[in-house]
């Protein structure tokens, strides 16, 4: 006994739930931080307390907007700021995520509340004037952060590399 009447209502409102679901399944790949692009990036920004445009003009010419590559990196690194403990450990762990190739020096003065942050690594000039604005690495409240940014390649031995060399061609730092 067919009933297509009933057929085509029960097929109508299941297809409403179907699409529904199809549409919550295609939320989590085009908010996900590592996939999302564009619009669901700046409400991912929104969500975590960071802006798409800087609130300083970097170096270089470069547009204060940042792009999407430039954007999700900030946006790595202000949600491992939102969850820093506070100790230099997960500091260079959190430094490390960010920039696998990069190496930071972190030297704490403990009595002047002064830390002396030594990078290197091959960045792009606005990820440079975000790390020396302050936008990368978290900082605890009244301790002021003096950066030096390494030439590359700093000079050393056992290693020729980009990042370090011997007297031919490194950088005393």
């Amino acid at each position: 006994m067919s009933a297509p009447n009933m057929t085509a209502w029960l097929s109508a409102n299941l297809e409403l739930y179907q699409d529904i679901l199809l549409c919550l399944s295609e939320f989590e790949d085009a908010f996900d931080l590592p996939t999302a692009v564009g619009p669901q990036l700046d409400i991912l920004g929104a969500i975590v307390g960071q802006s798409r445009t800087v609130l300083f003009q970097p170096s270089g010419g470069v547009s204060p907007v940042l792009d999407d590559d430039t954007y999700r990196l900030l946006l790595q690194a202000r949600i491992a700021q939102n969850h820093w403990d506070g100790k230099i450990a997960s500091l260079l762990a959190i430094w490390s995520a960010l920039f696998p190739g990069g190496t930071l020096v972190v030297d704490d003065h403990q009595q002047d509340m002064t830390v002396d942050i030594f990078v290197s690594g091959a960045f792009t000039s606005i990820i440079q004037d975000l790390i020396l604005n302050g936008y990368m690495l978290p900082r605890p409240q009244g301790v002021l952060y003096n950066y030096s940014l390494a030439d590359l390649p700093m000079l050393g031995f056992d290693r020729d590399d980009s990042f370090v060399a011997g007297f031919d061609g490194g950088r005393f730092v």
